[in-house]
């Protein structure tokens, strides 16, 4: 998991988001039931969201957005 965790971060620095890919997403998370809870923890753990998922095939990763205190 840390190594996808890296792979996921230097993609993000370069690209501004980065597709994980169903083999390597099975490898990580193998049971389909939990998976997609599982990859948003994931995601929200490291400050990322999960921007897409299609069941099977990828997850798509972004920075998360930075919340705008309100003005007064």
């Amino acid at each position: 998991m840390k190594k996808l965790a890296r792979i996921i971060a230097t993609d993000l620095n370069k690209n501004g988001h980065s597709a994980v890919y169903l083999s390597e997403m099975a490898r990580v998370w193998p049971d389909t039931k939990t998976r997609l809870k599982e990859i948003v923890q994931f995601a929200e753990s490291h400050h990322w969201r999960l921007r897409y998922y299609k069941h099977g095939f990828v997850a798509i990763f972004d920075k998360a957005p930075t919340t705008i205190s309100s003005r007064k």
